[in-house]
């Protein structure tokens, strides 16, 4: 089994990713990665139905490493993976390169799952977590 908890893409620079010095904001690489999470969920648990089952993915602790700057017109390509789905606890990272291959960007990011009706913190998942057992049965 291929790992499920990864996914690659292209990114286009927008003319609103682009700070008054004319490269892409820092601010813009975190939501790049918020929208690779969300989009790498989509393919198992969306965030629609998972909001349906009382449930919502929490972000608590973000290290982001910007390498170098990224210009409008510039080719990005976004590599974001699951690298820890424990009990409650989840942890993705991000890569970001840019046309030459150099890596412009990369972060680690965890963060929990929350019962939206009580706040408190909830185990993973179980579409998730079975998932993820899986793959990690197969890497033995």
């Amino acid at each position: 089994m291929n790992n499920p908890f990864i996914l690659k893409k292209e990114i286009e620079i927008q003319g609103y990713d682009i700070d008054y010095g004319g490269v892409v904001s820092n601010i813009v690489y975190i939501r790049w990665m918020d929208d690779l999470r969300t989009a790498l969920l989509k393919a198992h648990y969306p965030v629609d139905v998972m909001a349906k089952d009382g449930m919502a993915p929490v972000v608590n602790k973000t290290h982001a490493h910007y390498k170098r700057s990224s210009f409008f017109g510039d080719r990005l390509t976004a590599e974001i993976r699951m690298t820890a789905l424990e009990k409650v606890r989840w942890e993705i990272q991000a890569v970001i390169t840019n046309g030459d291959g150099k890596t412009v960007f990369t972060a680690v990011q965890s963060g929990a799952f929350v019962d939206l009706r009580n706040g408190r913190l909830s185990p993973v998942p179980p579409v998730l977590a079975k998932l993820w057992a899986a793959y990690q049965a197969e890497k033995l």
